[in-house]
């Protein structure tokens, strides 16, 4: 039987292809911990951290669950961990012919060590005990020192998890790398994220990543709870570090209680809604304390570029929603987004077609993409609508300036590059705070009506 298709032949190209966008509301916490493998651990809820090992007591799950607190709460939060090379096993209840286990865990495989105490029990023998049965692990170096046992792994940046029995306990652990080899670790497995917090409130870590996240499209948060960033006359503190190194990606606020993570809680309010469409000052924070502050020590901090979360007679807000460079938290993300948008846009179009003519009507289809992108900013609230003045001129919410073909040069046309693509765009903003000013009069106030 002869084809179809010599007569009629039909063939059909997809020109459908997608390009991700970066997302720009997903939270990731960071921390050191011994609960999972991975760099990045995506939570839907704290019970999953439970089930992971996480206790309720540790800082990453109290992080996470001012995040997962708030309403409405987010889908995922993220937990990035950073890499610990070396942790201290000590025995809490020493007892006579009692189990004693530990489970140890890499990516080469799982195993389970349980070492039964004699009839005269001590916590070194049961610590040599268990030495003894874990000393040919193939990436662990274990190592019994009078009351304590010793694993490290053989190799830097081998990645383990640790689970003891109720009858064991392990000293706090401590990162064994620098915030920027975490994060570029991090980044490396998961990039799918845009704010950041770090449950250390040490000075140190906060200024490396708040450096680290100024040369990257990201948004940290973190809590300065000294003392001095409420005194003006100091600028010694981390607020005023923050702020003298002209920091548009970190924001900071001022928090005494060490188990609230406010930076989180607003970070999950906030990227509830899309850029643009949010203010970070004036917002309630579910589960967490507010702070006490004076006029003057509210003056210090907001002076200094910092944030706070205070009482208002019987409702607790947040306060300025500002950088540490004293910009509007809100401009940088929505600025992200809409530069993400547009390269996405266009990026889309120029692979999806064939070719896009050196012509009008070419540079006319690139112009389109721009404008989609303006037109969803102007939707959303992060671009203001066209507006008139009492002249009854129009104040335009955006400009797109493209140049006419015919004005291109043939040396410029030969490169194919197009450029002089500019647009103006007014941002919305948002009202913060209102002055109100009034009178009281005895006089009558008539208004006269139109018969």
């Amino acid at each position: 039987m002869a084809n179809l298709d010599r007569i009629v032949n039909v063939q059909i190209s997809l020109n459908t292809t997608g390009i991700s966008k970066e997302g720009f509301s997903t939270l990731l916490i960071v921390g050191e911990h011994l609960n999972t493998l991975s760099r990045v651990t995506t939570y839907t809820n704290v019970d999953s951290m439970l089930e992971d090992g996480f206790k309720a007591t540790d800082k990453l799950y109290l992080a996470a669950a001012d995040a997962f607190s708030q309403i409405p709460r987010p889908n995922i939060v993220k937990i990035g961990r950073r890499q610990v090379d070396e942790i201290n096993i000590s025995v809490s209840d020493v007892k006579d012919n009692t189990k004693y286990k530990i489970t140890l865990e890499t990516k080469k495989g799982k195993q389970d060590y349980e070492y039964s105490s004699s009839s005269e029990a001590s916590a070194t023998t049961i610590i040599e005990g268990l030495q003894t049965l874990m000393n040919a692990h193939e990436e662990i170096t274990v190592t019994a020192e009078s009351e304590k046992l010793k694993l490290e792994t053989k190799e830097k940046g081998t990645a383990f998890t640790v689970s003891l029995s109720s009858n064991l306990s392990c000293e706090p652990i401590l990162a064994t790398e620098t915030l920027s080899e975490t994060m570029a670790a991090i980044v490396a497995s998961d990039n799918d994220f845009y704010g950041i917090a770090l449950v250390s409130r040490e000075k140190s870590d906060i200024l490396a990543l708040a450096q680290w996240t100024e040369t990257h499209t990201k948004l940290f948060g973190c809590v300065v709870n000294e003392k001095e960033a409420t005194d003006s006359e100091i600028d010694t503190d981390i607020g005023s570090l923050l702020k003298s190194n002209n920091y548009y990606r970190t924001f900071w606020l001022y928090h005494t209680n060490d188990d609230d993570f406010p930076e989180c809680a607003l970070f999950a309010r906030c990227f509830a809604i899309n850029p643009g469409g949010e203010t970070w000052a004036n917002k309630k924070l579910a589960g967490v304390i507010a702070d006490n502050l004076t006029e003057t020590e509210y003056l210090a901090i907001t002076n200094k570029n910092g944030n706070t979360f205070e009482n208002f007679r019987n409702v607790a807000i947040t306060q300025n929603g500002k950088t540490s460079a004293g910009e509007w938290i809100d401009v940088i993300r929505f600025r992200d987004w809409l530069q993400e948008e547009i390269m996405v846009n266009v990026f889309n179009v120029l692979i999806n077609r064939d070719k896009i003519p050196f012509t009008d009507g070419g540079i006319g289809i690139i112009e389109a993409q721009i404008n989609s992108a303006l037109k969803l900013g102007q939707q959303r609230g992060g671009i203001t609508p066209d507006e008139y003045d009492e002249d009854g001129n129009i104040n335009k919410g955006y400009v797109i300036n493209v140049p006419l073909a015919s004005n291109i040069s043939a040396n410029t046309k030969a490169q194919r590059l197009l450029e002089d693509v500019t647009f103006t765009a007014r941002l919305a903003g948002a009202i913060h705070a209102i002055n109100i000013s009034g009178s009281l009069t005895y006089e009558n106030l008539i208004e006269k009506t139109n018969q």
